[in-house]
């Protein structure tokens, strides 16, 4: 006896609305669709990110760009989380959920029909939603809506996630790169804590006038602000010469004629044999105000006990070291005054001459000191310049470049000094050559010099200077005192000197111009020694 199964229809049927029915039979539609679309969803973002993931790494290897790793990873994980609050987002309602099942079970519509005519009593709405339920009811939405990603999308997700393991498994050239601009970076920022402080240390200054400080103060923070947007060495090195070439400019060209004046005053003086004015002169050359003032103070208590004949002398005296300090105007002029007040034994003019006479000191040791501490701002830029470069050269260690200095002494030995430029490829070279008790120096390029230049340079060929006594050669950092040899005549000695440089150059890399340019200079010598 056959046993009739119940219908699938028969619980919608019970207890509720055929309206009910329809939102009821929709739901696990709804949801299949919903993880269809999340599956298909997430897998096109997980091949987009890695896809932007991959250029992003090759791009890494073509240009320095830092954290490319970070950013990679970053891609690879945000695409598909973005199609999940997208797709979740816009999860598909019940009315679009009965329009998807048509088009995927070829309902003609039957199910979306339905939907909207849900609310209908009519009889043929009814009859209308009875057959689309049971269209529907012939498919279940696992077989219907499968999960499984398309092969396409399948091989572009393998493609992809094999080529992001390769790239990050392979050393990246521009790892190098980024470390040293990580390190130029370093430094830059240590420069420029080192300029925050000169600027505090300026603002501190009680030697500086408002508008010293203010005009430095800018020229500091101007180089810092330089500093920050620096993209490489030379641009951060330009800076800082700038910032020193302004920071000169500041300093009163006046100040060191004056002080060299009011020196030669002050050893004028010192020759007289009067003990004030000997003290004065003493004062005067050492810019000790407070001593000039009680060297002063003492010369004119002493000035009404002596002779005309005693004042005119001292006037002389006091006339001459105003002659020396022609340099500065005031203090030359107020020396002037003082011999003259003297010589007239005018006590009320005396005194002007002398508060004259400080005053003009007073303003000399001033500048002096505003120049001094210009001066030291100068010099904490040039600590900075130098750090800098000794930072730079000790972590590239990348171009190298040479430079030799030979000295030759007739008496004794020979020195050469080798050294290694860390950023250009010049080459420089100094040869000297001595008579009698000469002895030529060669060395390197000073710390701002050539020798820390970009690019190639050129070898420069300078003839040593007659001298007499001992010379030092430098070799690596350590000096030693070449000792004095005896006199022989140049003629004997310059034909030895001139084969030795004849042999040096030949087994040289220099280029053939040069070494003509060598060869004609020796030659040149033997002509003089003939």
């Amino acid at each position: 006896m056959a046993t009739l199964t119940p219908s699938r229809m028969a619980p919608l049927r019970q207890g509720r609305s055929e309206s009910e029915n329809l939102a009821y039979v929709l739901r696990p539609w709804r949801h299949r669709l919903l993880t269809q679309q999340l599956t298909r969803r997430v897998m096109r973002g997980l091949v987009s990110g890695l896809v932007l993931a991959a250029l992003v790494l090759l791009l890494s290897r073509l240009l320095p760009l830092a954290n490319a790793r970070f950013w990679a990873v970053g891609l690879g994980f945000a695409c598909p989380l973005i199609a999940v609050i997208a797709t979740l987002w816009l999860r598909p309602s019940l009315a679009q959920t009965a329009r998807l099942v048509d088009r995927h079970l070829a309902l003609q519509d039957r199910l979306g029909t339905a939907w909207e005519l849900r609310n209908e009593h009519s009889a043929l709405a009814g009859l209308q939603r009875k057959d689309a339920l049971k269209q529907l009811a012939n498919h279940t939405p696992a077989k219907t809506l499968s999960l499984r990603p398309g092969r396409v999308l399948l091989l572009l997700f393998v493609l992809s996630a094999a080529l992001c393991v390769l790239l990050l498994a392979l050393p990246n050239p521009m790892d190098a790169v980024l470390k040293q601009q990580a390190a130029f970076q370093a430094q830059i920022a240590t420069q420029i804590q080192h300029i925050e402080q000169l600027r505090q240390q300026v603002a501190h200054n009680p030697t500086l006038t408002p508008q010293q400080k203010a005009q430095i103060d800018q020229i500091l923070r101007q180089l810092e602000q330089q500093l920050a947007q620096a993209k490489n060495t030379n641009q951060a090195q330009q800076a800082l010469a700038n910032a020193q070439t302004k920071l000169d400019q500041l300093r009163n060209q006046q100040t060191a004629q004056k002080v060299a004046a009011q020196t030669a005053a002050g050893n004028a003086l010192q020759s007289s044999t009067n003990a004030a004015l000997n003290a004065v002169g003493q004062a005067l050359a050492n810019s000790d105000a407070k001593g000039l003032s009680k060297a002063l103070q003492n010369l004119l208590s002493q000035v009404n006990k002596l002779t005309p004949q005693q004042r005119s002398q001292l006037a002389q005296q006091i006339e001459n070291a105003a002659n020396q300090a022609g340099q500065d105007s005031q203090l030359s002029t107020s020396l002037h005054q003082l011999a003259k007040s003297i010589a007239d034994g005018n006590a009320s003019d005396q005194a002007a001459a002398a508060s004259a006479v400080q005053s003009a000191v007073q303003q000399d040791i001033t500048a002096q000191a505003q120049d001094n501490s210009i001066t030291q701002v100068e010099q904490g830029v040039q600590q900075a310049s130098d750090s800098l470069t000794a930072s730079t050269d000790g972590s590239q260690q990348q171009n190298q470049g040479l430079a030799q200095g030979q000295g030759q002494n007739p008496g004794q030995g020979q020195g050469q000094t080798q050294g290694q430029n860390q950023q250009g490829q010049g080459q420089g070279q100094t040869q000297g050559q001595g008579q009698g008790q000469g002895q030529g120096q060669g060395g390197s390029g000073g710390r701002n010099g050539a020798g820390n230049q970009h690019g190639s340079g050129e070898q420069v060929y300078v003839p040593g200077q007659i001298g007499s006594g001992s010379s030092t050669q430098s070799n690596n950092g350590q000096n030693g005192v070449v000792q004095q040899g005896s006199d022989q005549p140049f003629s004997q000695v310059i034909a030895q000197y001139s084969q030795m440089a004849h042999d040096a150059i030949d087994n040289s890399e220099l280029p053939p111009d040069m070494k003509d340019l060598i060869q004609s200079y020796f030659n040149s010598l033997e002509g003089q020694g003939q």
